[in-house]
């Protein structure tokens, strides 16, 4: 069964093609059908170079990415939305309350993941949701834009913990 999962940041820039391109990097079997957006968003825009440079350090490539902002088409079609701060969080479920079930900050999936008995095999959405505690600013993963190397590195290696935790989750594979 294949998840969709859908990465919302700000402005689809820095965080969410990130972790984007990751996910698809850490699902070499292809199980997961990933996509990102930003709320509000700023469409057209390609990758931070920043972020682009954690990125294309962990082997991957920003290349072709074309911002955009989230719609309900999207969450619609998501199995999991995962956001970066509890601002985008909130956001989101003011606009599209339906949605509710399906939208989490990625700290507080990453966070419910751990809370699953490991080894048992590809966990459901609705399993892993069903162990999420509230989502609150604590999970939040700072936004690296136009605050340099430094910050950005900080913000791959957040992302990439909660990835390695995330992916195998969902997959029942080890990340590669």
């Amino acid at each position: 069964m294949t998840v969709r999962m859908l990465f919302v940041c700000t402005a689809n820039i820095s965080r969410s093609p990130y972790a984007e391109r990751r996910a698809r990097m850490l699902d070499p079997e292809r199980r997961l059908l990933v996509g990102s957006a930003g709320v509000p968003g700023m469409p057209g825009r390609p990758m931070d170079p920043e972020m682009a440079r954690q990125l294309v350090d962990r082997g991957g490539s920003a290349e072709g990415h074309v911002s955009q902002s989230v719609n309900e088409d999207m969450l619609a079609f998501s199995d999991v939305v995962l956001s970066f701060e509890f601002a985008q969080h909130l956001r989101i479920l003011e606009e599209w309350p339906q949605y509710a079930a399906r939208v989490f900050g990625i700290g507080q999936f990453a966070d419910a993941v751990d809370r699953l008995r490991q080894g048992a095999g590809p966990r459901t959405v609705t399993e892993i949701a069903e162990r999420a505690t509230p989502d609150s600013m604590g999970w939040d993963v700072d936004d690296p834009y136009r605050r340099g190397r430094r910050a950005a590195r900080a913000a791959a290696a957040r992302i990439d913990g909660h990835l390695m935790r995330i992916i195998p989750a969902l997959t029942g594979t080890e990340p590669t």
